[in-house]
């Protein structure tokens, strides 16, 4: 752990995220108790895209539904709510460093089998990848058209205001 953490053992200069290997990478990813809390912050740390991940598979669900029920997008309903969109990542964020402090890591062997499902932390990796992506292309999509993303594809109608 001493050489994934430092240029040399004992002594306290991390590596720069630059010359990490892809092998030492997953190696550092997957570090458990070794891991400081700044160490799990790195880019390919333990704990950042698993929070990011996390946030984003929350954010397009919550966000997709607000735009239904609200007809606002996702800038709209971030200014209306702004408390709750902090205390998400708060709350989102304590629930994922508490297995990380405990050494859980992101490979985990265990597989739950809820309805039918195999929820694996590789298929959480996957699925918080894509969420990330679509939440991006979300903010892209309102970004460029003005209207949130279900008018901009054409699954809700465009109320102009004054017509």
């Amino acid at each position: 752990m001493e050489t994934l953490r430092y240029k040399e053992p004992g002594m306290k200069q991390y590596w720069p995220s630059s010359t990490i290997s892809p092998e030492s990478a997953e190696e550092r990813a997957d570090m458990g108790t070794a891991a400081d809390f700044w160490q799990m912050q790195v880019f390919d740390g333990p704990a950042s895209e698993t929070i990011n991940g996390r946030m984003s598979m929350l954010g397009v669900l919550i966000g997709l539904i607000g735009e239904w029920t609200t007809g606002l997008g996702l800038m709209e309903q971030t200014a209306d709510h702004p408390l709750i969109v902090f205390g998400s990542f708060l709350l989102i964020s304590f629930a994922s460093y508490a297995p990380i402090a405990r050494g859980y890591t992101r490979k985990e062997p265990y597989a739950n089998h809820l309805l039918g499902f195999n929820w694996t932390p590789r298929a959480e990796n996957w699925n918080g990848r894509i969420a990330m992506l679509g939440f991006a292309g979300m903010v892209l999509t309102e970004w460029i058209t003005g209207v949130n993303t279900l008018q901009a594809w054409g699954l809700q109608g465009i109320n102009f205001p004054g017509l």
